[in-house]
């Protein structure tokens, strides 16, 4: 038998093929590192939000108080306690005008001023929430229940409506997510069965509906409330039309088992970006559904498995995102360079 001859390999391909390799058994990621990373919290935490354009961010990690954080600044700027309570803040909320937020525990509900830090009013509920969000200034708010009801609230004259759209005889129905439109006019709401429902807050007539294969994760108006966006369980997203509701596009998801928790539409610049669990954050055009930049967020150094979900995410300005995590981390990340030049045409055109 010939003795097999040794083949010499030249370094840099050695190194390719061991980088290639190293890729796909770990999964590595390989995008860009973050243009500045913030630690809010030491360990993970339970809710964070960001306002939506990124200023403010404000972090639960369990009974109050909610730590509530400003770009450029080292410490918290607030401290908010939610009453007596010893119940984890699970649900946090901020107004589309990035003036107002909410802090929630199952059975309460805090409203707050971002530019003075006071409290503007406490609700106690008697009903498990599940899901809430707030209009421009905290005017009104909507809130998601678990037996499948939605309550929109006038806080200003104290009306409120009681939604049963998505009700079944069979019970069940747990509402998962909703959204309020700027104005409070319009609420979104996504359940446990895969229904989506845009409706009127004026009197509960419903606008539009659309079905997914599974249970909704999250649902988000745009600004100018002319497209929405919903997401199942099993990472199927759709764009959709309003007030018609119409499907405009399907993201083009390249990984299974990605579960969207977090979203932020840009409409006029047709973009889109979301915040999943395994640490994915992404950029999508919203009339194609076509991904098109990937980040993964950071993770916390000593707790595992060394993952995070994405709770919220912001567009800032043009040119830079930002994503807040389970791992207690606030990052600014920068759009590629083709996705800039792409918004500039946009905008001249």
């Amino acid at each position: 038998m010939r003795k097999p001859k040794l083949i010499k390999m030249p370094a840099y391909l050695l190194s390719l093929m061991l980088c290639v390799t190293f890729l796909q058994l770990t999964g590595c990621d390989a995008t860009d590192s973050p243009l500045e990373q913030r630690r809010f919290a030491n360990g993970s935490v339970l809710a964070a939000q960001t306002t939506s354009d990124g200023r403010f961010t404000f972090v639960a990690t369990g009974p109050s108080p909610v730590q509530v954080w400003k770009a450029g600044e080292s410490a918290p700027i607030y401290h908010w306690y939610q009453g007596t309570s010893s119940e984890s803040i699970i649900l946090l909320a901020s107004s589309p005008d990035s003036q107002t937020a909410a802090t929630a525990t199952e059975k309460t509900v805090a409203l707050w001023s971002l530019q003075e830090g006071q409290n503007l009013g406490f609700y106690e509920l008697t009903q498990s929430l599940r899901t809430l969000a707030i209009s421009d200034a905290a005017r009104s708010m909507l809130l998601g229940y678990q037996d499948g009801t939605v309550e929109f609230v006038d806080l200003q004259t104290g009306r409120r409506l009681l939604f049963m759209g998505h009700q079944r005889p069979e019970g069940n129905n747990r509402i998962n997510t909703v959204d309020l439109s700027a104005n409070g006019r319009y609420a979104l709401s996504g359940s446990l069965d895969g229904q989506v429902l845009l409706w009127q807050t004026t009197d509960a007539r419903v606008l539009s509906q659309w079905q997914q294969e599974n249970s909704i994760t999250v649902v988000r108006l745009d600004a100018q409330g002319q497209t929405a966006f919903s997401a199942d369980a099993q990472g199927q997203g759709q764009l959709h039309q309003l007030p018609s509701g119409e499907l405009l596009s399907k993201l083009q998801v390249p990984y299974r088992g990605q579960t969207f928790v977090s979203a932020r539409l840009d409409a006029a610049h047709n973009r889109l970006l979301t915040g999943s669990t395994a640490r994915r954050l992404e950029l999508w055009q919203l009339d194609s559904g076509q991904l098109l930049q990937e980040w993964q967020v950071g993770t916390h150094t000593k707790l595992r498995p060394a993952s995070a979900m994405v709770y919220d995410v912001a567009f800032i300005g043009d040119k830079e995102i930002y994503s807040v995590s389970s791992s207690g981390l606030g990052e600014r990340w920068a759009l590629s360079n083709v996705n800039q030049k792409n918004l500039e045409n946009q905008i001249n055109d």
